[in-house]
């Protein structure tokens, strides 16, 4: 249990980087959108913001190993150390998945890394959910607010596959604004499709908070 305060201190920093420069990607989001920048002001502010976006996908896949570890070492999460193990190598695939995703991203490859990335997410929320249900149904024993931060995360796995799907048509409406011009139409539908993407990053950012609450306060 020695190694439980760095856990801790890891947990929170993972939290702090994941909502603080998550917080930066939606002001790009915002600037990005906005017709009366140009379109070399519009190209850079995203590009950046998607740089930085590279915080929170990486913090998203690294506290559901370090989180489960803390439960772990507290005897809350009622696993063999072989299971703990695996969840550490699993983490450390996905990990790889997202992060190779950065560097080849568009290419074939960038695919298969990307379509790996979604897996790991659809797993995430497959496992998570059930866990928490088999918990709150008595059929597994862990404490009542870690079964719901464990449905808070599955959740949190749906909101970002849904997140992508709707930031999906951005950059093929943005390429026609670049190449043929701004047109009121155009602009709009632009901005239709960061709102539907913005509902996905507030429900994520609700879900972060929850479990943040619930891991502080244990009620």
């Amino acid at each position: 249990m020695a190694y439980y305060p760095l856990l801790v201190y890891a947990h929170i920093l993972l939290m702090v980087f994941w909502l603080g420069t998550d917080i930066g990607v939606f002001v790009a989001g915002l600037q990005f959108i906005d017709p009366k920048r140009t379109i070399e002001q519009r190209s850079a502010v995203i590009g950046l913001g998607m740089i930085v976006d590279r915080f929170p996908r990486i913090c998203f896949v690294v506290i559901v190993p370090v989180g489960l570890q803390m439960s772990f070492a507290r005897g809350l999460l009622p696993i063999g150390s072989g299971a703990m193990s695996l969840i550490w190598l699993l983490s450390a695939v996905w990990l790889a998945a997202v992060i190779a995703g950065f560097f080849v991203g568009g290419t074939p490859q960038g695919r298969v890394w990307r379509l790996l990335e979604k897996t790991f997410q659809v797993g995430g929320l497959l496992a998570f959910t059930t866990a928490a249900v088999l918990a709150w149904s008595g059929q597994w024993l862990i404490p009542g607010w870690l079964a719901g931060k464990l449905f808070a995360f599955g959740l949190m796995c749906l909101f970002s596959l849904l997140l992508d799907r709707s930031f999906a048509p951005v950059f093929a409406v943005y390429g026609v604004i670049a190449a043929q011009g701004s047109t009121p139409s155009q602009e709009a539908t632009l901005r239709q499709h960061m709102i539907r993407t913005y509902i996905w990053v507030v429900a994520i950012y609700l879900a972060v908070l929850i479990c943040g609450f619930l891991g502080t306060v244990k009620p």
